[in-house]
């Protein structure tokens, strides 16, 4: 009898210290919920399963309230413009785990900036124009000013321009009318870039000399090689 009174003591002890966590956790989820009372519904869930995400990794608690403020500071401004919290974060244990192991996913999903973009699409097209000409050279033996290295270079330089101004545009998901002014600056890029190939065209073939093909190809590698150290050190994100 004695160890059976004990056992059932146990029991009921152990009952209390669970109704206890119990009570005490749902009150923490009311001062929560109260805390992100200027928050949509959906953005104070976030919140929440944030600070659940972080309480399952043992955050510390001083570190953790200040990063739940920083998040709900912010949410509480973009939420006005019609964001969500996992549209800017992602879920929340991916959130968590960036708030504990530092914002690296953050930066690599960060666009580029525009000379950023501008420089590797302009390297891009730099490789495929000499690629192109070295390739189409080994099977012919007529060149043209086309294949010329001001050519190359100057059309490079204006399709990296043009398509960095490109994606800037449809990468910008808040502006007006974002896909037609896309397309009006796809199409400008055009007129420019024809009518860069048409005057370049009148430039005398001593000023404008085509290289050889083993030279375009041996350019289209050098490029290559230093568009992909580039795109590595600047952390530049591929479309």
């Amino acid at each position: 009898m004695a160890d059976e009174d004990i056992r059932q003591k146990n029991q009921e002890a152990a009952q209390r210290q669970a109704e206890t966590r119990e009570k005490e956790r749902q009150e923490k989820m009311i001062e929560i919920n109260k805390q992100f009372a200027d928050l949509t519904k959906r953005n104070a869930e976030y919140m929440i399963k944030l600070n659940r995400a972080l309480n399952a990794q043992g955050y510390d608690p001083e570190k953790k309230a200040t990063a739940l403020n920083e998040v709900y500071e912010e949410l509480k401004v973009k939420q006005k413009q019609g964001y969500t919290a996992a549209k800017l974060y992602g879920p929340a244990a991916k959130k968590a785990d960036d708030i504990i192991n530092g914002p690296k996913r953050e930066l690599e999903n960060k666009p580029p900036k525009f000379w950023e973009s501008a420089l590797d699409n302009g390297l891009l097209m730099f490789v495929m124009f000499c690629a192109m000409y070295g390739i189409l050279g080994l099977f012919s033996k007529r060149q043209t000013a086309d294949a010329g290295w001001l050519t190359i270079v100057s059309t490079s330089v204006i399709a990296g321009l043009g398509l960095a101004g490109f994606y800037k545009v449809m990468n910008n998901r808040q502006a007006k009318h974002r896909i037609l002014r896309a397309i009006g600056v796809f199409l400008g890029l055009l007129i420019v870039w024809f009518a860069a190939f048409a005057l370049i065209a009148k430039i005398p073939p001593q000023v404008n000399p085509a290289f050889t093909p083993l030279a375009d190809i041996l350019f289209a590698l050098i490029g290559f090689g230093v568009r992909y150290l580039l795109k590595k050190k600047l952390n530049i994100r591929s479309f």
